[in-house]
This record gives C-alpha cells, sequence and structure tokens, in this order.
C-alpha cells in the first residue's frame, strides 16, 4: 500500500486531497527524545483519521536521554489512540552504546504495551546495528526511487520501503517521503494472556507442590485457560481474545501477568 510519513516539517496537511492521491498509511512523528512531543501530532492524527486513512506512529530515537523514559513517553503520546499500524523506532543517529539504547527501548516499550513495535533505518546506517534485532519488522530508507529493490540484510522481516524523500502529494505543501507498505504494518487486534509460574499451595501459602486452580481461575472470569509447565513451574495461556479484553486482563492479573502475544 503506498504511504507517507509526516511531522511538524511538512506544516499543515489537506489529508483529503492526501488520500484522494492514493495514499492509505501514514506514518506521524509522535515523539523524540523525552521530553520533545512533536507539535503537529494530535493535528495529524485527528485530520488523518478523519478522512480514513491509516494511521501510526514513529519515535526519534535519541542518545541525550535514557531509552526506558523515552519509551514511556513514546507510550503515553499514543496510547490513547487508535493505531492502526504498528509504532516503529526511527534509529538513524550514532552515538556510543547504540544496540543498548534500542534494546532497551524496546524492552521498556514491550513492558508498558501489548504493541508490536518496528524499526525504520536507513540502508547506509545498517551496519550500527545488529542481529538482536533481527526478527523485529524492518522499515528501510534507501532513496533509489525503485519501490522494494533492496539488498538482502539481516533483517528477516522487511515491511517497508522509503523509496523517495522529494516526493510530491497533493494536500501537502512540501516535500515529502513516500513510502510502499506490506500488510505487516498492519496492527494485530487479537492476542493471549501469558502469566508467570503461577503460586504453589493453596491460595498461595505454599503449603503443597501445586496451583490451586479454583483460587486462580476466580482472576479469569469465564475465559478459558490452558494450564502449561515445565520443571520450574506452572502458568496459565488464555484463549485468544481482543487486544482491549487482554490489556483489562493485564490489570487484573497485576503480578501474575507476563506478556501479551498478539495474533
Amino acid at each position: 500500500m503506498k504511504g507517507i510519513d509526516v511531522s511538524n516539517h511538512n506544516g499543515n496537511i489537506n489529508f483529503n486531497q492526501v488520500k484522494m492521491a492514493g495514499v492509505e498509511a501514514v506514518y506521524i512523528k509522535a515523539t523524540e527524545g523525552t521530553t520533545f512531543t512533536d507539535n503537529y501530532l494530535e493535528t495529524n492524527y485527528s485530520n488523518a483519521h478523519y478522512a480514513g486513512l491509516k494511521a501510526g506512529f514513529y519515535h526519534f530515537l535519541v542518545g541525550t536521554s535514557s531509552p526506558e523514559t523515552q519509551a514511556t513517553s513514546f507510550y503515553n503520546a499514543i496510547k490513547n489512540k487508535t493505531n492502526d499500524l504498528i509504532p516503529m523506532l526511527d534509529i538513524e543517529t550514532k552515538f556510543d552504546g547504540l544496540m543498548d539504547y534500542v534494546i532497551r527501548f524496546i524492552n521498556k516499550f514491550k513492558e508498558l504495551s501489548s504493541f508490536t513495535i518496528g524499526v525504520y533505518t536507513y540502508t547506509g546506517f545498517m551496519d550500527n546495528l545488529d542481529n538482536r534485532i533481527a526478527n523485529y519488522p524492518l522499515w528501510e530508507a534507501n532513496y533509489n526511487n525503485d519501490p522494494w529493490n533492496l539488498s538482502d540484510n539481516f533483517f528477516t522481516n522487511r515491511v517497508g520501503h522509503q523509496y523517495t524523500e522529494t516526493g510530491s502529494i497533493n494536500g501537502i505543501s512540501t516535500a515529502c517521503d513516500i513510502n510502499d507498505f506490506n500488510e505487516g504494518i498492519l496492527m494485530n487486534t487479537t492476542g493471549y494472556v501469558i502469566t508467570t509460574y503461577l503460586p504453589n499451595g493453596y491460595q498461595g501459602n505454599n503449603e503443597f507442590n501445586g496451583v490451586d486452580s479454583d483460587y486462580v481461575l476466580q482472576y479469569f472470569k469465564g475465559i478459558r485457560c490452558y494450564f502449561r509447565g515445565n520443571e520450574k513451574g506452572v502458568w496459565i495461556e488464555t484463549q485468544i481474545l481482543p487486544l482491549e479484553k487482554c490489556r483489562e486482563l493485564q490489570k487484573v492479573l497485576g503480578s501474575w501477568f507476563y506478556s501479551i502475544e498478539t495474533k
């Protein structure tokens, strides 16, 4: 699908004209570092959403504040918005400890949310990254003006190609980044909850080695559950649920919650 990415640098945008130009998806800059929120975030989101475009958000990573606070800032900026597209981490600035920052940012973002996250970078920057993030969706910038004419790299799931930064789109008065995306950028809408290892004994009092299923299942209120285990203990995986229900259950479970796996 044809897509664009925009920020305050693009000024006021007529998203109805953008949609009529054949654009289906728009990535909107949300945050940079810990303290910067793009001053067009709310306007771009509201107008793109109203025009019926699929909308998503990206964060620009910097090395001047902790990755955990950056991930928190990004999540807080987008958590109450409709995320039609997976959030993206924009990595294009080199600094000491870059990959450590990337991993820490992703881990914190995953702790805060059930969203899949992808990586945006450009071909010439790829050598600054490594295969610890190989399985994350890749949105690659390479200005050859030929969508998907890209060489292989260590990433295993390329979902987008930004093929020009000087494009012209009706409704945008400035030069614009233009992309071709596949369905890998679309946000999953269902998933399942995995708990931590469950407590032993009657209501967790450790008086015997086993799980008090009646005690545990009262927190799931009719949700079908599957008990699984290994040498370390027993945990639960739920049936497939809407992600909104997964997030509600996360709050109910508290310290018993481990993760949400999207489907």
